[in-house]
């Protein structure tokens, strides 16, 4: 008796396992054929140019009955042109990908939708929304750097606070163009501690500069010896092309999201999913890797460096609301109004 109830609950097993397997392709082959049926995909993205193109070229080989386009702007005027088509009652978008903050704004303004593709458990926690909008695309990791050729690595900051021991007086870069890094540094450190650890920065005469960018490009020209908020994609980009620059990781490693959603108002709703499902696969995801971005899929490294060992901190977008409060305090403290 034992012998035959233990038979039929492993022939029990097997069916509900084979059942949902079944209704999983089930599912994927009904959207595909009703995507197919819709025949066209519309894509806002703050992606680059040629990030894009590679995406929807691939695409639309994988799919060639679905006819993407796409819109390029950056993450600001994504959102403004989403929110103004709003307002017209025009819906031409099915996708969207921007910065965290911009993406937590478009759905906090009802534009996007719930959309969990299979593809959303290669992604861990902080890197998708919970109530199931968004998932990440890429991400940016905020990190300080050093100028090798003007710091030793014996020398180099492990930790933010050791950028305030004297000997960096006068020799450490700034970015103010980042309130997303004070906020995150809030999180961390609690507020009252990440404003005294700001006014400490502050006293040690730094170079002040907005952006990113410029800040990494100061640094490899030697005007900074460190910096306390680059990105680390961009200087690992600097020192693979001969620039005497290296990304130091604090962490858990703060870390900005860009994040792919499906709009509520979506024309092609059934190819809007197909291409999020797309970008967030691992194919989609070694496209953007080969370019020099951060895949946030578990199983796609970076080219530059593995994450598998490394903590991160992913920046909350739901902490956007903070942003412009973080960043007019950030430029008072340093006396940049």
């Amino acid at each position: 008796m034992g012998k035959v109830s233990s038979t039929a609950a492993y022939l029990a097993v097997g069916f509900i396992v084979g059942l949902f397997a079944w209704l999983s392709g089930s599912q994927a082959a009904t959207v595909e054929d009703a995507a197919k049926s819709e025949g066209e995909v519309v894509l806002y993205s703050s992606l680059n140019n040629e990030q894009i193109v590679t995406l929807v070229d691939a695409f639309k080989k994988k799919y060639p009955l679905i006819k993407p386009s796409f819109y390029r702007a950056t993450s600001e005027r994504v959102l403004q042109r989403a929110l103004n088509e709003a307002r017209a009652g025009r819906y031409a978008v099915d996708v969207f990908t921007a910065a965290g903050f911009q993406l937590q704004l478009l759905k906090e303004a009802g534009l996007t939708q719930k959309f969990v593709p299979n593809e959303a458990a290669a992604y861990d926690q902080g890197f998708k929304d919970p109530e199931g909008h968004w998932i990440n695309v890429h991400s940016l990791l905020n990190t300080m750097g050093y100028n090798t050729q003007l710091v030793r690595p014996d020398e180099a900051p492990k930790k933010y606070e050791d950028l305030l021991a004297p000997k960096w007086k006068g020799k450490i870069g700034v970015n103010l163009q980042d309130p997303e890094w004070y906020v995150n540094l809030q999180r961390r450190m609690g507020k009252e501690k990440a404003r005294e650890f700001l006014k400490a920065l502050a006293a040690q005469q730094p170079g002040l500069r907005d952006g990113h960018n410029i800040t990494a490009q100061l640094l490899a020209a030697g005007e900074f010896h460190v910096v306390s908020n680059t990105y680390a994609h961009i200087l690992a980009r600097t020192k693979k092309q001969g620039g005497p620059v290296q990304y130091v990781f604090d962490e858990p490693v703060i870390t900005y999201v860009h994040p792919v959603t499906l709009a509520r108002s979506a024309p092609h709703p059934n190819a809007g999913k197909l291409l999020m499902s797309f970008i967030l696969s691992a194919e989609g995801q070694k496209m953007l890797r080969d370019q020099g971005r951060i895949p946030s899929h578990r199983d796609v490294d970076p080219q530059v460096f593995s994450l598998r060992q490394v903590k991160l901190q992913a920046s909350d977008p739901r902490l956007a609301k903070e942003y412009a409060a973080a960043g007019e305090e950030m430029r008072a403290i340093f006396g940049a109004q």
